[in-house]
Parts: structure tokens; C-alpha cells; sequence
């Protein structure tokens, strides 16, 4: 005796239509599941990349500060090695120690200064190192305001002060111009005024250093024992 199929065919049309659906959905739900994984996954990854720029824009940031820095402490060093390229030529020629030597020999009573400055044609500083030049007015100061080129130069100096008459004035540059150190002295300006109960003489003077009797120390200082 053969089976026989009781289930109506609508019903069985009617349960494939819901299976579908079923399925259809549960396809829905997976796609819209991957779609939000895949939108989460490029959250994340654009998040990432963008700190990761944010880290490289600050390391950019310290890399320009840590160039401003060097370059800052290189101009520093440069004008630090200048400065003492000065000093070392001041200290080992011994000008201004020869000046101030000249400048205590030729000295006369009635004679007073109100600054000294000693000049060459590049490096500028004041002399911290002689004894009393901070209080004295003593500078050292270029010809012109240029960066220094050479320490190879002439070097001069100039006398601005009073005395108490032409003649102790007259007297004060014979001796200072005998100095064997000094090799030419000059009159700028003069000029007479009172001074409480008495007139007296306002000067400037100007004077060249002698450069071949500091080579010649030089090389007597070289061979020297």
C-alpha cells in the first residue's frame, strides 16, 4: 500500500515562503553585522593613523625647536670663540698692559682722566681683567662696529681727561710720547672751562701703539728660556 502526503500543498508553499524569509533575514542581519564591524574596523584605523600623525607633527615641533636651539648655542659658541680669540690676543701681545704701563710712567701731577679706550679694528670688550678698569672707564672698542675678521691689526688708543694748565698738559704728553711703546701721539681737541675757582684744560688725545716693539717682545718671549 503506497504513503499518501496529507500536508496540503499550500501549507507546504505557505512553510518554504517563511523559510525564505528566515533566511533572508538572518543573510540581512549578518551583512548589516559585517557592514558595522567593517565601519568600526575604519574608526579604528583612521583614529590610529591620525594619532599616529599627531605624534609626528610633535616630533616635527621638538625637531624645529631642537634645530632653533642648535643653531641659537652655534651663534653663541661663535661669538663666545670671538670674545676669546680677543682676550688670548689682548693677554698675549700685552698692548694694553704695555698702554697702561706708558700711561703710569708719563703720568704728572695735575693730570686727570675721565676715559680711557683702547681700539683696534675688530672685537669689542671691556678690559674686566686689568685691575681697576671697570671703575676707570677703560674700554676696549673697534674702529668700526664690524664683525671681527683678524686680530692681526694696529692697535691705538685714545686719552680724553683735563689738566690743570697747557703747561702740565705739555708735559704729560712729552713723557707719554718718549714711551718706547707709543708711537705716535696726537693732540685731538683741547679746550678751557672753569672748574670751581679755577679754569682748566679739557683735552682728547690719540695714540698708536708700537706694533714692532710688541713683535719684538713676542719673539723674545718665544725663545726665551
Amino acid at each position: 500500500m503506497g504513503n499518501m502526503d496529507l500536508i496540503p500543498e499550500d501549507y507546504r508553499q505557505d512553510m518554504g515562503l517563511r523559510r525564505m524569509v528566515r533566511n533572508f533575514i538572518v543573510a540581512c542581519l549578518v551583512v548589516v553585522c559585517g557592514i558595522g564591524l567593517a565601519k568600526a574596523a575604519f574608526t579604528y584605523l583612521i583614529w590610529r593613523e591620525n594619532a599616529h600623525v599627531v605624534r609626528l607633527e610633535q616630533q616635527e615641533q621638538v625637531s624645529q625647536q631642537n634645530k632653533s636651539k642648535t643653531e641659537e648655542y652655534r651663534q653663541q659658541k661663535q661669538v663666545t670663540e670671538q670674545q676669546l680669540a680677543a682676550l688670548t690676543e689682548l693677554h698675549g701681545n700685552d698692548r694694553v698692559t704695555l698702554f697702561l704701563h706708558a700711561i703710569d710712567n708719563a703720568y704728572t701731577e695735575g693730570v686727570w682722566f675721565d676715559s680711557l679706550r683702547f681700539m683696534r679694528r675688530s672685537s669689542t670688550g671691556t678690559l674686566d681683567n686689568v685691575p681697576g678698569a671697570a671703575n676707570a672707564g677703560i674700554i676696549v672698542a673697534p674702529d668700526n662696529a664690524e664683525t671681527p675678521q683678524s686680530l692681526e691689526v694696529n692697535h691705538g688708543a685714545e686719552i680724553i681727561g683735563h689738566a690743570i694748565n697747557h703747561s702740565v698738559l705739555a708735559e704729560f704728553m712729552r713723557k707719554l710720547g718718549t714711551e718706547t711703546s707709543v708711537a705716535d701721539l696726537r693732540l685731538i681737541d683741547t679746550g678751557t672751562r672753569s672748574y670751581t675757582t679755577m679754569q682748566v684744560v679739557d683735552f682728547k688725545l690719540g695714540l698708536q701703539m708700537n706694533e714692532q716693539l710688541n713683535a719684538q717682545n713676542g719673539e723674545n718671549a718665544q725663545v726665551a728660556p
